[in-house]
């Protein structure tokens, strides 16, 4: 019997409230500008997007990884010009909910929508998205030129999970970064 391929989605316009939506910036520090990394490429484009959802007063917070934190390679990428303002967590695990702190800084915002981007897909974003989404109810899109993984198969195999999970596929939305619209 022959395997079914994965569901690919079909990224499309998304018009979102910038007053209940928030960025959430998985892992993209100075440890992966290197050109080497799949995660490169993607930096001056969401440092652009960026820049539109800020002009709109679309909260920004960032994620670095544990065990980089403190480290000059932990510093948020420079090429998305963090501001002073926009929170940096360094939850230890791949799912970042689990030490409170996102969830916290999310609800004071007010957050009903997240936007993910940065990687990598078949870790930070798979875990944290299917968190938002199953255990706090938000609504997740996913910018599928903003998230990276180390290889064409992980990328493809986690968007395809956010399509088949049970009870909560209708949360996910997939968009490319320029045709996410805030207003």
């Amino acid at each position: 019997m022959a395997a079914a391929a994965p569901n690919r989605p079909t990224p499309g316009a998304v018009a979102l409230d910038p007053a209940s939506t928030a960025v959430v910036v998985l892992d993209l520090s100075e440890r992966f500008c290197d050109p080497a990394m799949p995660s490169s490429p993607l930096l001056q484009p969401i440092g652009a997007f960026l820049e539109r959802a800020r002009d709109v007063s679309v909260p920004v917070i960032f994620t670095v990884v544990v065990w980089d934190k403190g480290t000059p390679g932990g510093a948020v990428a420079a090429a998305l010009a963090p501001r002073a303002e926009e929170p940096v967590i360094a939850p230890d695990g791949y799912d970042k909910f689990v030490d409170g702190d996102l969830l916290s800084l999310l609800q004071g915002w007010g957050t009903k929508t997240l936007i993910f981007v940065g990687g990598s897909a078949n870790f930070a974003l798979l875990y944290t998205a299917t968190t938002a989404a199953r255990t706090h109810g938000y609504d997740v899109v996913v910018p599928v030129d903003g998230v990276y993984a180390n290889s064409d198969y992980e990328l493809e195999y986690a968007l395809h999970q956010f399509t088949v999970l049970p009870r909560i596929s209708d949360r996910f939305r997939f968009a490319t970064l320029a045709s996410i619209a805030f207003g």
